[in-house]
């Protein structure tokens, strides 16, 4: 039997900005309240100031809604 690898070409974590693009909302702050409120998982990239959110808690927060 053939054995298949399918490539997600999805990242892994996203820049504030974009995830609310991707999310679908205009104001970042709301991402931001997200994550201040457990709703979201984020990190602070290495080295920088800014915060990368969980593409994976995206869509664990947003269910069938998206």
């Amino acid at each position: 039997m053939e054995q298949v690898l399918h490539i997600s070409a999805e990242p892994i974590s996203l820049r504030v900005k974009d995830a609310a693009r991707y999310m679908g909302v205009k104001d970042p702050d709301y991402v931001r309240a997200l994550v201040d409120q457990g709703y979201l998982r984020a990190r602070r990239a290495p080295g920088t100031k800014t915060l990368l959110i969980s593409v994976q808690s995206i869509h664990d927060y947003l269910g069938d809604r998206r």
